[in-house]
């Protein structure tokens, strides 16, 4: 078995991990205050909730699981694997909430399983990266921006609103890059890299957590989940190509084409009500002003920008 199959399997098996995590760590969000939004205090109570602590320790081993995982293949597989996290949610939901599975949300499985078994066959060899430190530093800065701004600006943005969203997107996607830094790292025997590649993935999940946490307090998660999963797929894969320069030489078309259809699986699948609802937090969890429960009624779109 090739190292880049290895590599994909404990990349699936990390994103169950993570997925299931945020199920629960969800759930704690929902019962605090909205106005703990974009707070600190917000993670401080959460730390005291033993349910939201063991879904972090459920994150601490997959994120040990997906470093292996890019010691074994290029970000390119690993990173779109991640959303094989949401099939299994798909099948919690129907257990939990006793509803059933539909021909879209068979299709949308099917349509993971095959990107990520294309992507698997497609990718690149992996390559340990030597990255110049200045040529790393700006997009790295980039994104950090991004995933910052959120915090920056809570003062005049409320926790439902999309930069919000997009923040904890931007915060975990920086987080996943650094991942493959952390690897290539441990590979080269960079330590002083290891532990600044450790502290950027920190300050990403970090960032990223706070404005997942605040978006679900206040905002479907048919809306909050896609825009969180597609922004930590598509940037570290376009990381990777333009700064680490992990090529796709003859692979382009089958990449791209697999990316495509991930993508538009996951916002498919995550806007089932059955997915949405856990990402949500659960049943009760799940009931948003304006709206009846996420777990039987796909909120609407137009409302939830106006929200915004």
């Amino acid at each position: 078995m090739s190292s880049t199959v290895i590599g994909v399997a404990l990349a699936c098996l990390a994103s169950c991990m993570f997925n299931v995590s945020i199920a629960v760590q969800a759930l704690e969000a929902r019962k605090l205050p909205s106005e703990l939004g974009l707070q600190i205090g917000l993670l401080g109570r959460l730390l005291q909730s033993p349910r939201w602590l063991a879904g972090l320790g459920l994150q601490a081993i997959a994120l040990v699981t997906q470093t292996c995982a890019l010691l074994l293949a290029p970000l390119s597989a690993v990173q779109p694997a991640d959303a094989a996290g949401l099939i299994v949610l798909l099948f919690l939901g129907t257990r939990v909430l006793g509803e059933r599975v539909g021909p879209v949300e068979i299709g949308a499985v099917v349509a993971i399983v095959v990107g990520v078994v294309v992507l698997t066959a497609a990718a690149p060899h992996r390559e340990v990266t030597h990255v110049d430190s200045a040529g790393v530093l700006v997009p790295l800065l980039a994104v950090a921006a991004v995933a910052a701004a959120p915090l920056a600006l809570r003062r005049f943005v409320s926790g439902g609103h999309l930069v919000v969203v997009f923040g904890a997107g931007f915060g975990f996607a920086l987080s996943a890059f650094a991942i493959k830094l952390i690897a290539d790292a441990i590979d080269r025997g960079d330590w002083v890299g290891l532990a600044i590649a450790a502290a950027v993935a920190g300050v990403g999940a970090l960032a990223g957590t706070l404005c997942e946490q605040s978006a679900l307090q206040s905002r479907p998660a048919t809306i909050v989940a896609p825009i969180i999963f597609v922004v930590e797929l598509i940037v570290p894969i376009a990381l990777a190509v333009t700064v680490v320069g992990e090529s796709w030489d003859g692979s382009t078309v089958p990449i791209a084409l697999a990316l495509a259809l991930i993508v538009a699986a996951v916002v498919v699948l995550a806007r089932a009500p059955q997915v949405a609802a856990l990402v949500a937090g659960g049943d009760d969890s799940a009931r948003l002003p304006g709206s009846s429960s996420a777990t039987t009624t796909t909120p609407d779109l137009q409302g939830a920008e106006d929200d915004g």
